[in-house]
């Protein structure tokens, strides 16, 4: 079994996943697909307004970045997904922290995705189906933030103790290390 389908099996007891959330906002797609372009805009608006997230970014690629979180939001609502999206979520993780992006900026525009998506349900439902639509949105958006933030995880923690064993630190004296500097805090 992968790594990503062993956290995603814990993920979905965490925060109640349901496979029907997938068809729930295929059925709302056309609605959704709509919110795209300003869900967009917000999303990069805020980014490139704040110097500590526009650091990130590289000359000339929001439009191609623009582009990513418009098929991201479109594969959010084209139906039920399998493992290949999963490990696809991975992937993407990787390519952020490849590129420097923190936990703290993606858990965050996660969580503006999810206020933005929420606006918009109560705009153009009825409270009920507005929690209904929100709720399938929120578990299954949730679903990829936590894979995201323990990606991060498990790649600084193999990175740390592999460099630290080649330097002859084991486990126990990293450990050690780690709960001194937890003290410091």
């Amino acid at each position: 079994m992968s790594i990503t389908k062993e956290l995603f099996q814990t993920i979905t007891r965490l925060i109640d996943y349901r496979e029907a959330d997938w068809q729930l906002l295929k059925d709302e797609s056309a609605t959704i697909l709509n919110w795209s372009p300003e869900i967009v805009a917000v999303f990069y608006q805020i980014l490139y307004d704040i110097e500590e997230t526009r650091a990130i970014f590289q000359e000339g690629e929001r439009p191609k970045l623009e582009k990513n979180l418009s098929d991201w939001i479109a594969s959010m609502v084209n139906g039920p997904k399998g493992d290949e999206f999963w490990e696809h979520q991975w992937f993407i993780a990787l390519l952020h922290i490849k590129r420097g992006t923190k936990n703290l900026y993606t858990l965050g525009m996660m969580n503006r995705v999810q206020q933005l998506f929420l606006a918009k349900c109560m705009e153009h439902y009825t409270p009920d189906k507005a929690q209904q639509v929100f709720s399938a949105f929120l578990r299954v958006s949730g679903a990829v933030a936590a894979l995201i933030a323990q990606c991060y995880d498990v790649v600084v923690d193999s990175s740390v103790r592999e460099g630290m064993q080649k330097v002859g630190v084991n486990t126990a004296l990293l450990e050690r290390i780690k709960n001194m500097q937890i003290k410091k805090c």
